[in-house]
């Protein structure tokens, strides 16, 4: 009772200033930034005094912890998926091929005989005919020196990424005329096919590379506004997305790297355009 009534006494003699200072004794010190509780005066901290701050917002908790470890350098970048991991594959793939055909002399004639291109399928090359080199003897499936050259380097390139392959013949669409009947376009482009797989693998191809060997004849033209464009008559190596081979030397392709000198190739005489066989 004594205590209680010395109470009364001190609050009674006490100045306004004082009895402020007692109140904010007693009041709560929850983290509250920018009201009162944080600092022994209210309002902001003394380690936030000077610091500019908003007007326009309500004064919120400061919640959350420190992080505690040491920090990556950049938290954003992730490992590549391996569908990034293939694209970066064959886009290596594929400047290995058109820098091997800019760059060295032996094949920089054939640069309109390739188009190489990324695909949903895989890594697309097609090997095209034109109107100075054939890459086959015509209405035949027999490989030129041409052919042979251009597909002797492509072994040298493709066999060191590790995916299978498909092998595709196509021919341009003017009747063949052979003498056999039951010898028409699709049993051309499928020994066309097959003869281009054969050399692949005599000049270091692994046997086990192709996955697939089709003759599409002519059904797939690459101008079909112009059914005979020597460029119909072509061999497409794909290389196969998600297929990957185990081969002990696999490796991304290097950069193709310039060859002894070879003679220039000598362009195909051309054939009187009264034999439609000699499109082929």
């Amino acid at each position: 009772m004594m205590a209680f009534f010395l109470l009364l006494w001190l609050l009674s003699t006490s100045s306004k200033a004082t009895l402020e200072g007692i109140a904010e004794y007693f009041t709560p010190t929850t983290g509250v930034r920018d009201g009162l509780g944080i600092g022994f005066k209210g309002g902001a901290a003394d380690a936030l005094q000077g610091i500019q701050k908003s007007d326009m917002g309500e004064p919120g908790v400061v919640t959350g912890t420190t992080q505690m470890g040491v920090s990556p350098e950049n938290p954003e970048k992730q490992a590549p998926t391996p569908a990034e991991e293939e694209d970066n594959l064959f886009a290596q793939g594929a400047t290995a091929i058109t820098q091997a055909f800019s760059r060295e002399k032996a094949l920089q004639p054939y640069q309109e005989n390739i188009r190489v291109q990324e695909t949903p399928e895989g890594l697309k090359i097609d090997i095209m005919d034109s109107d100075k080199y054939g890459m086959f003897e015509p209405a035949s499936a027999t490989l030129t020196e041409h052919g042979q050259l251009i597909l002797g380097k492509m072994a040298m390139i493709l066999k060191r990424m590790p995916t299978y392959m498909a092998i595709d013949g196509h021919t341009d669409a003017s009747p063949l005329e052979t003498g056999q009947g039951d010898y028409t376009n699709w049993e051309l482009s499928s020994d066309r096919a097959q003869s281009a797989r054969r050399y692949l693998v005599k000049t270091g191809m692994e046997p086990e590379r192709p996955k697939r060997v089709t003759g599409l004849a002519d059904k797939q033209l690459l101008a079909p506004n112009e059914p005979r464009n020597p460029r119909n008559r072509r061999i497409t190596l794909t290389m196969l997305r998600g297929s990957h081979i185990l081969i002990p030397d696999a490796a991304v392709p290097e950069m193709a790297k310039p060859s002894a000198p070879v003679p220039a190739p000598v362009p195909t005489k051309a054939v009187a355009p009264a034999a439609d066989a000699a499109t082929h």
